[in-house]
């Protein structure tokens, strides 16, 4: 009798524990997409060969269509490369080009293809000399933005910091010695951030009476730089030989300027009498120049003001009216001069009458509630 109970309770427990084993293995594999099966073909995403300069991160091998694939690319030396494209192609889809967006990441929508990826990333280590072209030894490699130094200062080309390149070795196929006579030229920046292209121009020096190029220079305006290091790439194409150029990189670092020290600046109009020169033939190319001989570089202030023929007025009594910003309590050297220099005329100049003004020994002296100016006559 015991031998019965115990075979229907083992009956029993064996038909509980195979329901047990149905009900878990119903449906899909635990973690699995439930979905996954009626999405159809998955189609391969071929990623591009293994690079020295960048890896690819996040990418898979392959998706559904309509899926949403995202990656990113990390640079082996990001302060020295640039990535040029990002591409996806495929036979229907063609080639398209891809962007990054906020995060620096790349995406795309998965095509009812099969699709490879392409990754064109170019490295500019620094170099002193590639091919035909050298940078020269004494190249700056940092630049202080500009600042204005005075109200209304313009910026000039004189302003510019330029980092030169000479030929040093024979160009191929160029007829030229030490030089091309066949070339194009650009810069870039890798951080626009630091410097932008627009901040960079390239010219050729050439030899006298000829065409023949041996100088290539990258003019930076440092009126559009920013704080920061910036690689800066120059490429030389010797239009004699096909695909045969010269390359040179270099890093500059941009600092921010000193803030210059604001000083109390006033204006004064100043009467100056011509009549002693005004029959000399080269009155017409007389100018005024004034100099601060008080200023300071650390100064928010103007070193010389020039008052060139042109831009002053003879009136019918011989007198020009100039109005003039000065700093309060500097002292001010005026000279007249012709333009260009004529050696058989001796310019010379007196003030005429001025308001709050003393004239004694070539000195005309301004006073006013808070201070005096000194312009001192030659």
């Amino acid at each position: 009798m015991k031998k019965w109970i115990t075979a229907v309770l083992a009956a029993l427990l064996a038909l509980s524990v195979s329901a047990a084993f149905v009900a878990c293995g119903d449906g899909e594999t635990p973690g699995g997409d439930p979905n996954e099966g009626n999405k159809g073909t998955r189609y391969s995403i071929q990623a591009p060969s293994a690079s020295e300069n960048f890896t690819i991160t996040g990418l898979p091998n392959g998706a559904y269509e309509g899926d949403a694939v995202s990656f990113g690319i990390t640079l082996t030396y990001p302060a020295d490369s640039v990535i040029n494209s990002v591409e996806i192609h495929g036979s229907e889809t063609g080639y398209k080009e891809l962007t990054a967006g906020a995060d620096g990441n790349y995406s795309f929508t998965m095509p009812a293809e099969p699709i490879s990826l392409s990754v064109d990333v170019d490295y500019y280590p620094d170099n002193e000399t590639d091919n035909f072209l050298s940078w020269d030894e004494e190249n700056p490699v940092s630049v202080v933005k500009w600042q204005p130094s005075y109200e209304g200062d313009q910026y000039y080309d004189s302003d510019d910091v330029q980092l030169v390149s000479t030929i040093t070795s024979q160009p191929s196929q160029s007829a030229a010695s030490m030089a091309l006579t066949v070339h194009e030229e650009r810069a870039f920046s890798l951080d626009q951030s630091v410097v932008p292209d627009d901040a960079l121009t390239v010219e050729v020096g050439e030899r006298q009476l000829s065409n023949e190029a041996i100088q290539f220079t990258v003019q930076i305006d440092t009126s559009k730089v920013s704080a920061g290091t910036a690689k800066i790439v120059l490429v030389v194409e010797n239009g004699h030989k096909f695909g045969d150029e010269a390359l040179l990189a270099c890093t500059v670092t941009v600092t921010e300027p000193e803030p210059l020290d604001e000083i109390e600046i006033w204006t004064e109009t100043v009467i100056f009498d011509l009549s002693a020169i005004i029959d000399e033939p080269t009155t017409e190319d007389l100018y005024f120049s004034f100099e601060d001989l008080d200023w300071k570089p650390t100064m928010y202030a103007q070193q010389y003001q020039t008052v060139l023929d042109g831009y002053y007025t003879v009136a019918d009594d011989n007198t020009v009216t100039l109005t003039l910003n000065y700093a309060v309590g500097h002292r001010y050297k005026i000279e007249l001069n012709f333009r260009p220099p004529n050696p058989d005329a001796t310019p010379t100049i007196e003030a005429g009458k001025s308001e709050n003004a003393t004239y004694s020994n070539n000195e005309l002296r301004f006073t006013a509630e808070k201070g005096s100016i000194t312009f001192i006559l030659s």
